[in-house]
């Protein structure tokens, strides 16, 4: 052993000693020095180590001696190379944490039972493949994690952990969870993400104490998605409330579609019997009808089906992405006398693959006169595996074929996944009732009167109803939504009737996509002001249109003009102000709303430079400049920013941009990095790399940080290649602050000492500081930004309730009778804005009485909000309600006295791994959920000191104030979830 790693270790001894804690992690060790064996011959139970820690060595085997440590409640051995676990671990009886993450370990032996005061198991990233069936004798246990190993099923017994709290199988293979789970009745956290879990158990529904529950990465085949997606709460109830009274659901959705005059009105007609009707007009928008079908297994049983007949014309395509779901029978009808090519089946095949992959399609030829049904239907079903489930030929005229397509529409939709799926007969019943209401909207209060009437009065259980009704495209409902939030609509279809108004109005065309108040009376004339008002809000949810800054005008941008606008010179003017960040999306197909959604979500940042295929955007900073562009014939999308420091502006806009491609959860997306060089020439390189690739090179053991281009032979960086497309690590971002900041105080003492001196070399002075000032402001917006997604992220599911920033310091004051001190916390809330993190300035801080152990309670969310806010940088004052100067002295305050008091409190415990899946993002859930708790304390009102709630075009919840919300036009809720 080096003389220096000896010297460490006699150090970490001496202090074990005093502590009786004793941390050899980190060390490289492959055994345990032989010394630490003195340390228990002079151990008694009072005196002796209650704690070792030899986390992230090299340990293949432990020796005997450990076991002498008979005080011993924490063992840490987390990251060594364990192939299996000592048969003294059952003399350690008073051991209540036991960490063995991220060994070899394959199977737990008997002797793990012995220390039956155990409270703390970690298990993770091992290579466990079964479980043994005294598990559940572990009856102290109140934290297990057994994510990441090779866990097929889980011991019957399980459920006799009545303590645990936190139980974590992500990883694993599980296709089936015990009986017994729903007696674990004090499990307040369940990750159960990436197994192959089909449906819960019936007594799932017991466990009402559970706040926080991951099911990402599993079939989920007989559960209703939109109840899982409409949270934890909602989904125990279902299954609760399923267990005592279940009925079965047999309803589902027919979507047809195809191009216009194709005959889908028509046909759908005739599958209900109807007479045809030569002079049918052709559909505007969405038509919503029902069909009836007998199951062809069970006679007893009728299909309900909503049948949701499309508008062909491109314009409405836009529109019917909201409802093109899937779970449900898409039917795909085409005209045979035009033919299968000038019926466009490649691009609504395209369609349904983008937006509802999973979804069965019957393709229907119609008008079947002179010229036959001929298609490459086997070309068709290669280029589309499992989704043409039947081809078939019918005329509505004559009836020829009909009857086949009744009967093979009969079969599909018995055979959708959820199609006979038990569901709570109280909500069952609730929700036939609000299908029944014969009326367009109503007030939310009405709404839930009709639940209660209909056995669902629990306001938590009507919330969660009125989501999956939502999320299935029965109702449009957003409740909490400042605009939206006091009307649900009941007809889907009637505001699609309005908006295909907008849509075919050559008025609003011709006015340049504006859609304005005489336009509104126009075109909406039926409409009270009210309506209209919520109608337009409405298309702004849907990301068909935005209100300009005067604000009773909105621009349309399905309406928008295919040729671009005089755009170059500005984006021109915009090279050579630093650097150029791109990443060009290679799509399977150019989906209806790409990118004119985009270019909606984005308005803050409009130039008032944008067409059909693109737009020119502009930070409000006024240095940085974007431009997206779509290539259609190419099926790609080119994102582009220049400025000093483009990478927080990118950042922005490309989560903006993703958000948008995640309506199609189906589409085939390849993400590519164009190659910066310039060929001599003067053209750009057309080399692309691969963004997944070049992730993979900085993931590797060994690094690859350099990448040559094929092209040019140029030699790049590979992390600079990837700056802004991918989030910077913590201590790169803190580097930057820094640099930035040094940069600007030497400037700044650089124009004091020229006091006044005018000329060139003051001007430059200048002229650099604006420039980075311009950095230095991008790049606090980039940290603050992704602490705030990192944090958000680290607390997974828990619901955001509360802000997220706040400074926590301590005061001292006088008592009431004048005789001595005592100390309290003062807790600030924040704003939110990236870049512009500021004191509320409507809130008085809370306080609390100041005691040891909530200091200690505090200190870990303290340490991590301080770690970004100390860079935080002064903000203009105007509009905040409290002039610039102030704002800045409250700032530089709080963090001081912050840093004083995180200083006086030295860290507790061991340090997370931040970057695992399992342990450290409870450890952070852990620490906010302290906070959270706190805060709710403080605030039962919720009143938040006048901070909004908004959800972010980019899908960011931020707290922000007044003035910094008023972008956003309206602090929006976060909307309920939509299923796919």
């Amino acid at each position: 052993m080096d003389g220096g790693r000896a010297g460490e270790i006699s150090r970490r001894m001496a202090e074990a000693r005093r502590s009786h804690r004793l941390d050899l992690s980190d060390l490289g060790l492959t055994e345990v020095p032989e010394e630490v064996g003195e340390l228990a011959s002079v151990s008694t139970t009072r005196t002796g180590l209650t704690g070792i820690v030899l986390a992230r060595n090299r340990l293949t085997e432990l020796p005997d001696w450990i076991a002498r440590f008979t005080g011993l409640k924490t063992l840490d051995l987390t990251w060594n190379e364990l192939p299996d676990l000592p048969i003294w671990l059952e003399r350690l009886r008073r051991l209540t944490q036991l960490k063995l993450a991220h060994n070899r370990i394959r199977d737990l032996p008997p002797q793990l039972r012995g220390p039956d005061s155990l409270e703390v198991l970690a298990l993770h990233h091992n290579e466990l493949e079964h479980l043994p069936g005294w598990l559940g004798e572990l009856s102290g246990l109140r934290q297990l994690t057994l994510n990441d190993n090779r866990l097929t099923r889980l011991p019957e017994n399980i459920g006799d952990l009545r303590r645990l709290r936190l139980l974590d199988l992500g990883g694993n293979q599980l296709a089936e969870l015990p009986a017994s789970f729903g007696r674990l009745t004090s499990l307040s956290y369940l990750d159960l993400a990436g197994n192959q879990l089909h449906e819960l158990p019936p007594s799932f529904g017991a466990l009402t104490a559970l706040g926080t529950l991951h099911l990402t990465g599993n079939p989920l085949s007989l559960l209703p998605p939109e109840v899982v997606a409409a949270g934890t709460s909602a989904l125990v109830t279902f299954l609760r409330e399923r267990t005592g009274a279940p009925a079965e659901q047999w309803s589902s959705k027919i979507v047809v579609v195809g191009e216009g005059r194709s005959g889908k009105t028509s046909l759908l007609k005739a599958v209900r019997g109807e007479p045809f009707d030569a002079h049918e007009d052709s559909t505007h928008g969405l038509r919503v009808d029902g069909v009836d079908l007998r199951h062809p297994d069970r006679p007893d049983i009728t299909m309900r089906l909503t049948a949701w007949d499309f508008g062909g014309q491109e314009i409405y395509h836009a529109t019917h992405q909201f409802f093109l779901t899937d779970r449900a029978l898409f039917v795909l009808v085409w005209d045979a006398q035009i033919g299968w090519e000038a019926s466009k089946l490649y691009y609504w095949l395209d369609m349904i693959k983008a937006r509802a992959p999973r979804s069965p399609v019957v393709l229907v030829a119609t008008h079947i006169g002179p010229r036959p049904a001929d298609l490459p239907l086997a070309d068709l079903r290669a280029q589309y595996p499992g989704m043409i489930v039947e081809s078939l030929s019918a005329d509505c005229a004559t009836g020829e074929g009909i009857e086949y397509v009744r009967q093979s529409l009969t079969l599909h939709c018995s055979r959708l996944p959820l199609m006979g799926v038990a569901w709570p007969s109280s909500w069952l019943r609730a929700s036939e009732a609000v299908r029944a209401v014969p009326r367009t909207h109503v007030h939310p209060d009405e709404l839930i009167a009709v639940m209660s009437e209909n056995g669902v009065s629990d306001p938590g259980h009507q919330l969660s109803l009125m989501s999956a009704l939502h999320s299935l495209g029965d109702i449009l409902a957003y409740p909490g939504d400042a605009e939206l939030g006091d009307m649900v609509v009941l007809r889907p279809q009637w505001v699609t009737d309005y908006i295909s108004r907008v849509l075919d109005s050559h008025a609003v065309r011709t006015a340049g996509a504006l859609f304005t108040k005489a336009h509104q009376t126009q075109l909406w004339s039926e409409l009270t002001p009210d309506l209209r008002r919520h109608f337009v809000a409405m298309m702004e949810r849907f990301d068909l249109s935005y209100r300009t800054a005067e604000g009773t005008t909105s621009l349309v941008v399905e309406l928008l003009p295919w040729d671009p606008p005089a755009y170059r010179a500005l984006w021109e003017a915009a090279d050579g102000t630093g650097r150029e960040l791109r990443l060009r999306y290679r799509l399977h197909t150019v989906p209806p709303g790409i990118p004119t959604w985009f270019i909606a979500r984005e308005h803050r940042f409009t130039s008032g430079l944008h067409w059909r295929s693109g737009a020119l955007l502009r930070h409000p900073d006024g240095a940085h400049v974007a431009l997206i562009t779509v290539d259609r014939q190419a099926r790609s999308v080119e994102l582009s920013v220049r400025g000093p420091y483009p990478q927080e502006f990118f950042a922005v806009l490309k989560d903006g941009f993703e958000q948008t491609l995640s309506r199609y959860p189906g589409l085939e997306i390849q993400r590519l990095v164009p190659c910066p060089t310039t060929l001599p020439d003067g053209r750009e390189c057309p080399h692309e790399f691969p963004h997944e690739r070049l992730k993979a090179r900085l993931t590797r053991d060994s690094p690859l940080l350099k990448v040559e281009c094929p092209e040019d032979f140029a030699i790049h960086d590979v992390p600079l290649l990837l700056q802004g497309i991918e989030t910077a690590p913590a201590t790169q971002s803190e580097e930057l602050a820094e640099q930035t900041h040094s940069s600007v105080r030497a400037l700044q003492r650089l124009l004091e000492a020229q006091t006044g001196e005018e000329g060139a070399r003051h001007s430059e002075l200048l002229e650099q500081l604006r420039h980075v000032r311009t950095q230095q402001a991008s790049v606090a917006a980039e940290q603050q930004r992704t602490a705030l997604a990192a944090w958000r992220a680290r607390r997974s599911a828990l619901e955001v309730v509360c802000p997220n920033v706040v400074s926590i310091t301590r005061e001292d004051r006088r008592r009431r009778l004048g005789v001595g001190r005592e100390s309290f916390l003062s807790l600030r809330l924040y704003c939110e804005q990236p870049g512009a993190w500021h004191p509320a300035p409507e809130h008085e801080p809370y306080t609390v009485r100041h005691t040891a152990e909530l200091t200690r309670a505090v200190m870990p969310y303290a340490r991590t909000v301080l770690q970004v806010l100390k860079y935080a940088l002064p903000v203009a004052g105007a509009g905040l309600g409290m002039i610039s100067e102030d704002l800045d002295k409250l700032l530089k305050k709080d963090i001081d006295l912050m840093k004083a008091l995180v200083d006086s409190v030295p860290p507790q415990g061991d340090t997370p791994e931040l970057q695992e899946r399992g342990a450290g993002r409870i450890q952070w859930e852990a620490e906010f959920r302290v906070m959270r708790s706190l805060l709710v304390q403080l605030d039962p009102y919720q009143r938040w000191g006048g901070l909004n709630k908004v959800l972010t075009p980019e899908g960011y919840v931020l707290w922000l104030c007044r003035e910094h919300a008023r972008p956003f036009r309206s602090a929006r809720s976060e909307p309920l979830p939509q299923s796919r």
